[in-house]
Parts: structure tokens; C-alpha cells; sequence
């Protein structure tokens, strides 16, 4: 039986018909990347407003060049297991990692 449930799925798939032979397409336009600025916002569950200005900020100087987004990427990942202080590390380590480059935040 099992041979024959895999068969019917290709078949479906080749003829293009999976919904209607009972299985849901996938549209892949429906799911998206979340964006860079997303992902330090959810990762560092961003709450107040200064915080979602502060990664505004961050997002704005890598955008720009002034920031190396592998330094905010690497600050980020070590920020976010210090557990629900995350976004005071991340902003901290990446002020005082950022100065030590001659970049201001």
C-alpha cells in the first residue's frame, strides 16, 4: 500500500494536480524571510520603544556600510544566551565592540 500512496503522489505532482488529488499545494510566495531588522527584534524580544530605535539604528549604520553586519550578527547570536536580558547584552557588547572599531552608536 505504501507503493501505491507514493505513486499516486507522483503522479498528482507530475500532472500538476496535488490539490485536487487531495494533497495542499505549498505557494511559495505565501512564506517570506523575515528581514534583518525582524530578526533582531524577535531574537532580542525588542518590548520598548528605545529598544526598536536602538536596532532601527544598527540596521540603518549596516545598511549604510558604516557597520560590519558580521559584527552585529556575532553580537546578536552570543547576546541572545544570556537569556531575558538579550537586547541589554546586545546592546552593551555591540556599543563597546563598535567603539573599539572607531564606530560610534
Amino acid at each position: 500500500m505504501p507503493r501505491l500512496l507514493a505513486a499516486a503522489v507522483l503522479i498528482c505532482g507530475l500532472i500538476g494536480l496535488p490539490a485536487a488529488c487531495g494533497f495542499a499545494a505549498e505557494d511559495p510566495g505565501t512564506q517570506s524571510t523575515p528581514t534583518f531588522k525582524e530578526t533582531l527584534e524577535k531574537g532580542l524580544k525588542a518590548r520598548r520603544p528605545e529598544e526598536f530605535a536602538f536596532i532601527a539604528m544598527v540596521v540603518t549604520k549596516v545598511d549604510k556600510g558604516v557597520l560590519p553586519r558580521a559584527l552585529v550578527e556575532s553580537t546578536f547570536l552570543w547576546a541572545r544566551g544570556k537569556g531575558s536580558l538579550a537586547f541589554e547584552y546586545f546592546r552593551k557588547g555591540l556599543t563597546v565592540r563598535a567603539q573599539k572599531m572607531g564606530i560610534a552608536l
